[in-house]
């Protein structure tokens, strides 16, 4: 515990799911948190409850960044570690998929986590005595390899991949790291609408983690938040550009 003591932490996406979960484990490691959402009742909620702050925010927008930014400086002085995890996601075959559906997607998922990366290394380089910090990409396993009806999606994860290593070698010598993770599938609500669509829910659990290496799915907090803690403390300070996995050997193959 107290990895992240003193930090001052932003979280994008952070009323549920992913954003929850890692939220979560940095107030437990000592930071002081900033969640950020378009789900300002829910998200209120999540602040309450891990004695965070919270905002509202559309990270597609960059005066929504600029508004965001400032306040966490203006209350802190400092940001330590940005965390780019907002993300939406949709199901079209190619040739199916509306043109505005692509640029939605593209919009949150890639360019809101450009402007991210934009104002998020303008704050660090404002750090006292140029200490830098850590910038926390949330790409996916899909963007490593192709997803049936997800190109929208698998395209916008990719791009962060790369968008990632350009910030890292762009910002190293700054004392900025920029990493990625790529999770694989994480038991969080975004799973329930599949679930609830089954006609089984419960089968259909079981074939999701029987083509698992591990044969579970993720936690958000102890598997995502954990690398994520990783990522933001000094444990990681030589590790910059990298794409984390934490995909319960999902892209190493599949089980016999």
């Amino acid at each position: 515990m107290g990895r992240m003591e003193g930090q001052i932490a932003l979280v994008t996406g952070g009323a549920s799911g992913l954003g929850t979960g890692i939220a979560k484990r940095f107030t437990e490691e000592g930071a002081i948190v900033t969640i950020t959402d378009i789900q300002t009742e829910k998200g209120q909620e999540v602040a309450d409850e891990l004695g965070a702050t919270f905002l509202q925010h559309n990270v597609a927008e960059e005066s929504d960044w600029e508004s965001v930014i400032a306040s966490v400086l203006d209350a802190h002085g400092r940001l330590d570690t940005l965390v780019n995890n907002a993300g939406i996601f949709n199901n079209f075959p190619i040739d199916e998929m509306p043109l505005e559906e692509w640029q939605r997607v593209i919009d949150v998922n890639l360019t809101g986590v450009f402007l991210g990366c934009k104002h998020g290394v303008a704050a660090l380089k404002k750090n006292p005595g140029g200490t830098g910090g850590s910038i926390i990409n949330i790409s996916s396993v899909t963007g490593l390899r192709g997803q049936i009806g997800g190109a929208a999606y698998s395209a916008s994860k990719g791009g962060v991949h790369i968008l990632t290593k350009s910030v890292a070698v762009e910002t190293a010598a700054l004392k900025i790291r920029c990493n990625s993770i790529h999770p694989g599938i994480i038991d969080t609500p975004i799973m329930d609408p599949a679930f609830a669509a089954a006609p089984d829910p419960a089968a259909m659990r079981a074939h999701i983690e029987g083509y698992l290496p591990v044969g579970y799915m993720g936690d958000a907090a102890h598997d995502i938040g954990n690398m994520a803690v990783f990522l933001a403390s000094d444990d990681s300070t030589y590790i910059t550009g990298s794409a984390m996995l934490v995909d319960g050997g999902m892209i190493a193959g599949l089980p016999t």
